[in-house]
């Protein structure tokens, strides 16, 4: 297919998606509470046994998600009990799990976290769930708009660009082409990735796989952050079993072009983000 044809095709896609289908943004947030419920039924622990089974090896760490999920890197293992902090680092804020998009520092010197905004809610504490031991690592002090959350980090926490299987060299910049490969990391599905769809407003929208606990996790291309994954788009169901294939709801990512400058309009913490 010639390129001209291919954008015609995008355009058309992303029309058709933005007159039938609606942002669900907050949808891969995981109440941590919901994920220590009660045990189950019979049928659905027999269930849960057949996806564990046809599943990714694991680690599960997320109930209900049977995908390989990211372990602590190397490099938190290193110096527990601090916690490190990067991107794709997963935390707990109240009961809900999300995973970090970025770390570094803003204009005032103050360490800072970005993930999504409906992973908490301004005075939270944030607890990194690969060093739990490290306590309280963070304040989620911020919650912007489209979908964008800051955590004002504690002065001991170690920050990096590099996280396990993510690593963030820029910020921002021009969006890739329709088609082109983008990827996610997170908590529950793990490193994702898919072709760009198109954008719609501040979101990009692409067909990578995600699920509850991704929310907030960088959405990258060759080590470019794109943006924070903010949740799925329609009616179909999130990713949660390899067996879907391809049938799961695509992600939209909140463009870190319009982070970047809500974070420099709004002033205080964050403003002026630049990495570690």
């Amino acid at each position: 297919m010639r390129p001209s044809a291919r954008l015609t095709v995008g355009r058309r896609v992303l029309a058709a998606m933005s007159m039938v289908l609606t942002v669900l943004a907050g949808s891969f947030a995981t109440p941590a509470a919901q994920a220590q419920s009660a045990l189950p039924s019979s049928p659905a622990q027999a269930w849960d046994q057949f996806l564990t089974v046809t599943g990714e090896p694991g680690p599960h760490r997320v109930a209900g998600h049977y995908f390989t999920s990211p372990v602590p890197p190397k490099a938190q293992e290193k110096i527990r009990p601090q916690a490190l902090v990067g991107p794709s680092t997963p935390i707990l804020v109240g009961n809900n799990a999300c995973t970090i998009a970025v770390a570094g520092y803003d204009k005032g010197g103050n360490k800072v976290a970005i993930t999504a905004g409906h992973c908490g809610k301004p005075g939270a504490d944030v607890i990194s769930a690969d060093a739990a031991e490290a306590g309280k690592i963070g304040t989620f002090v911020r919650a912007g708009a489209p979908d964008y959350g800051v955590i004002k980090l504690n002065p001991n926490v170690q920050l990096t660009n590099t996280y396990g299987a993510a690593r963030i060299s820029k910020l921002g910049g021009p969006l890739p082409a329709s088609f082109a490969q983008a990827c996610k990391t997170g908590i529950s599905t793990g490193t994702t990735c898919g072709p760009v769809i198109g954008s719609s407003g501040p979101y990009i929208l692409a067909h990578v796989c995600g699920s509850h606990g991704d929310s907030g996790g960088p959405f990258y291309r060759n080590g470019r952050l794109l943006g924070i994954v903010s949740g799925g788009v329609g009616n179909l169901p999130s990713c949660t079993t390899p067996l879907q294939g391809p049938l799961h709801a695509p992600t939209a990512a909140v463009s870190w072009n319009t982070i970047k400058a809500g974070l420099d309009a709004n002033g205080g913490v964050g403003a002026g983000f630049r990495l570690a």
